[in-house]
């Protein structure tokens, strides 16, 4: 009947048992215009930058216990040899300068661990590990492949810097502002205190004074050097033109610095001459590296401390006891600070170069 006619289409088929393929919906198109991409291209990094990668990655040592690597300790030695026999002051300057950079950044180190904080890599040198191991505290420490200097890395420099949650209480950022200077002026201090132990073992060896006497010779040539490298620092920034223009003249100026190729010229010269005057050259750099690492300038040791002081007292006027100051801040002077650093290195490596200091200490 034409009352009971209804539309098959709505009718539910019966089930055949077989089950029906399964197809994804046609994706919509967005209205308008199709928008054509560029494929992406995957370009293979330049070689320097490949190079830079791999050895990244080398002197990566996370995630490892010990490691000795007998291919680079073999390179390193054969390196410190042919120095050897071509410049001997070269190699003992390296030595002389690399125990003071060791001797300060041990400073950090201890005092870090007495304050609370767990340091988590102390190297002496930079580049790829030649060896290392991994204490039960989870400090890694050994020696790396470029004799200059060392290093020592706390977790928490700055307030940004990701840590382990595990590890949060254990930072920089989490010790008091107290310990904080200590940590920071710790390797300054021992510099101090090395130089005047040198001074005063010279002085002892030189002319047989007692302790005490010796003692008080060390702190006095100690201060003297101190002193004499301050004034030098002023008399070259404030007088920068005479400075530039005797440079451009290839003259020695009034105030002239030492660069490492300075150092090692000396020290030559002191193997021919006087050996057991490196003793002396020990400790006048050790003076003069603490006194320019004093100076109120980011990175350098100095401008950390003054950057506690100044939060201390902005958290006491704005009321915030836990107030941090972050170091990134101040990236733009730490990076005109290096730059002026390495201008003045390289000037002075110059003017060693043109006019050298070996023949003044034979």
């Amino acid at each position: 009947m034409a009352g009971d006619h209804k539309n098959t289409q709505d009718l539910p088929r019966p089930s055949t048992g077989k089950q029906q393929p399964h197809t994804d919906p046609a994706p919509v198109q967005p209205d308008g215009p199709a928008v054509e991409r560029d494929p992406e291209v995957v370009r293979a990094d330049p070689p320097p930058l490949r190079s830079w990668h791999r050895w990244r990655a080398k002197s990566s040592t996370v995630g490892k216990e010990r490691e000795f690597h007998l291919p680079r300790a073999a390179i390193m030695a054969i390196a410190l040899g042919l120095i050897w026999q071509w410049v001997p002051g070269a190699l003992a300057f390296i030595g002389i300068l690399t125990g003071l950079v060791f001797a300060h950044e041990l400073g950090h180190l201890v005092a870090a661990r007495r304050c609370g904080m767990r340091p988590t890599e102390f190297f002496v040198g930079f580049g790829p590990p030649i060896w290392y191991r991994t204490s039960a505290s989870g400090l890694r420490y050994g020696i790396k492949a470029i004799p200059a200097g060392g290093y020592v890395k706390i977790p928490g420099m700055g307030p940004r810097e990701e840590v382990e949650a595990s590890l949060e209480p254990y930072t920089y950022r989490a010790a008091t502002r107290p310990k904080r200077m200590i940590v920071i002026l710790a390797g300054v201090a021992v510099n101090f205190v090395l130089a005047i132990l040198l001074f005063a073992g010279y002085a002892v060896a030189d002319s047989e004074v007692g302790m005490v006497e010796a003692a008080g010779v060390g702190v006095e040539r100690t201060a003297l050097v101190a002193t004499g490298t301050l004034e030098g620092l002023g008399n070259l920034i404030f007088g920068a033109d005479d400075y530039a223009s005797s440079l451009a003249a290839g003259e020695v100026p009034e105030n002239r610095l030492v660069s490492p190729i300075g150092g090692a010229q000396v020290a030559d010269g002191l193997l021919e001459g006087d050996p057991t005057r490196l003793w002396l050259l020990a400790a006048i750099f050790s003076a003069s590296l603490a006194l320019l690492n004093l100076l109120p300038l980011l990175p350098l040791d100095g401008g950390h401390a003054a950057l506690i002081a100044v939060e201390s007292v902005w958290a006491r006027l704005r009321g915030r006891k836990n107030l941090r100051l972050d170091p990134n801040r101040f990236t733009p002077m730490a990076v005109a600070v290096i730059g002026v650093l390495v201008t003045i290195s390289f000037s002075a490596m110059y003017l060693d170069i043109l006019h050298p200091l070996g023949e003044a200490v034979r």
